[in-house]
């Protein structure tokens, strides 16, 4: 299983990242995810559109006990803002991979595994 992050879901949305490249995976999002893209305040009527289709087809996870304290461990370690902190915990407690452009910003979580799907 695949999760992904608030920048890949922004690439898809605004065509930088093509829907193929994530094959047949089966993606989850954490919730926050959610908040974040579609919260940005200057989002275009289609992006927003196919947002909400794409995470429709997506398994949404939410914040539960566990991941609510790995994300506190992860603050605590290291300086992580809130949005990522529960990202990665959300992938560290289900064992997914975290798929991400942003990968600089969870290099340093310990046992996270990272795919750059912009990268080669």
């Amino acid at each position: 299983m695949i999760l992904l992050d608030t920048s890949i879901f922004i690439y898809l949305a605004n065509g930088t990242l093509a829907a193929e490249t994530l094959g047949g995976s089966e993606l989850a999002f954490a919730s926050i995810t959610r908040i974040e893209a579609l919260g940005y305040g200057q989002i275009k009527a289609a992006e927003q559109s196919y947002l909400e289709e794409l995470f429709e087809e997506c398994e949404q996870l939410d914040l539960d006990e566990d991941v609510i304290q790995r994300a506190i461990r992860l603050r605590q370690q290291s300086e992580m803002t809130l949005d990522d902190a529960i990202i990665a915990a959300t992938a560290l407690v289900r064992g997914y991979e975290l798929w991400t452009a942003n990968t600089e910003d969870f290099s340093h979580v310990e046992g996270l595994r990272l795919k750059n799907p912009l990268s080669p």
